[in-house]
């Protein structure tokens, strides 16, 4: 397939346009589509199970001039710790305002060199290439950039846009099963708030044997939702709420599981996040019982989780309590008003909150 430019995330307000490639095997075109001639230096963020995989692959396109920096894996390192050290590499490799940053990993790296980059210098050129289902469908695409702290999901972080992203479904290949499935939880979260149709072409797929083909029109799709969101509303201060559906219970589950021996995956955490949230939906007279069937359906037809252990029972209101999401101490909610549609700023009582938290407790 081409590097040909499938999507734009153009957000005029910002005077941003982001290109979007999508296809097979075109990781290697990033020396065409941005000029590496361009930069002082170029940098290439990776975790070590990447470039276990593919380092040798991005040294090939890459060359031994550009600089690699390794870290560890897992969202336990998405730190500020971990982001001083890619800051102490840059500066120690002679990084200055002309260079850049090439994010070759998952959301976490995503997440992480994107917020190094923004902050470096007040600011340097970065590109994201996401090599996870999860990261080419949502983390990568946005300009959101941060890391965890003090417990809390990507609470300290920017709004900062790559100069271009590259979706190669090639660097999916060697993803393990259940980071792969992990990643559908935001395609189901993004039919859910914003295309009813896309939900229904997902209720008829086999998650486990989709055609490469299928993939790459369901990536294309969910992309698409993404950048069309976030092009009318890149500071979230509205309509990009929506795109937060499962994540403030997800979001809580997710940090509460890092200090257990079975620590969830992002999409994991979401999967039982929209649960619960699509729970309340129901308990609010939002939507239908019918419908809330179909949506336990689609994340068990998808083998994603959607319950959790009750020992969470008693912490996850409080964590939620420290969400960014959050105004003047009050839980603004994103729920569901039918498959397709969501609506922002909801408020809830703790009674009906709690209630939508007991029905995902095992």
């Amino acid at each position: 397939m081409s590097k040909k430019e499938q999507i734009r995330l153009t957000v005029s307000a910002d005077k941003v346009s982001v290109p979007i490639y999508v296809g097979n095997n075109i990781y290697s075109y990033v020396k065409t589509i941005v000029s590496l001639k361009e930069y002082s230096k170029v940098g290439v963020l990776m975790d070590k199970n990447v470039a276990y995989h593919w380092g040798e692959s991005i040294r090939k396109v890459l060359g031994k001039n550009a600089v690699y920096i390794i870290v560890p894996a897992g969202e336990e390192n998405k730190t500020l710790t971990a982001a001083g050290n890619i800051l102490a590499s840059m500066l120690k490799h002679g990084f200055d305002r002309k260079s850049l940053l090439i994010n070759f990993g998952g959301g976490m790296i995503c997440d992480l060199g994107g917020f190094a980059a923004s902050t470096y210098m007040r600011g340097i050129t970065f590109v994201n290439v996401p090599t996870t289902l999860l990261a080419q469908t949502d983390a990568a695409i946005g300009g959101k950039t941060g890391v965890d702290f003090n417990g809390f999901k990507n609470m300290v972080g920017s709004f900062a846009h790559p100069k271009a992203i590259i979706c190669d479904s090639l660097l999916l290949s060697t993803l393990p099963e259940r980071e792969f499935r992990s990643g559908f939880a935001e395609v189901i979260k993004h039919a859910l708030v914003a295309d009813k149709k896309l939900f229904y072409t997902l209720a008829k797929e086999n998650f486990g044997a989709m055609d490469e083909d299928k993939l790459a029109e369901i990536l294309l799709q969910s992309c698409s939702i993404k950048c069309s969101v976030v092009s009318k509303d890149a500071n979230e201060r509205g309509l990009r709420k929506i795109l937060n559906f499962g994540h403030t219970i997800g979001h809580a589950i997710e940090m509460l599981s890092h200090d257990t021996k079975k620590p969830l995956l992002h999409g994991e955490a979401i999967s039982i996040g929209m649960i619960a949230e699509a729970r309340l939906s129901l308990l609010s007279g939002l939507i239908s019982k019918e419908d809330f069937k179909k949506i336990e359906d689609i994340i068990a037809k998808a083998d994603l989780p959607s319950r959790i252990s009750k020992s969470y029972k008693s912490k996850i209101y409080a964590k939620m309590m420290g969400d960014k999401k959050n105004e003047r101490s009050v839980i603004k909610w994103v729920l569901l008003k039918g498959i397709g549609k969501a609506v922002i700023d909801e408020e809830q009582s703790e009674k009906l909150i709690n209630k939508a938290i007991e029905y995902i407790l095992i």
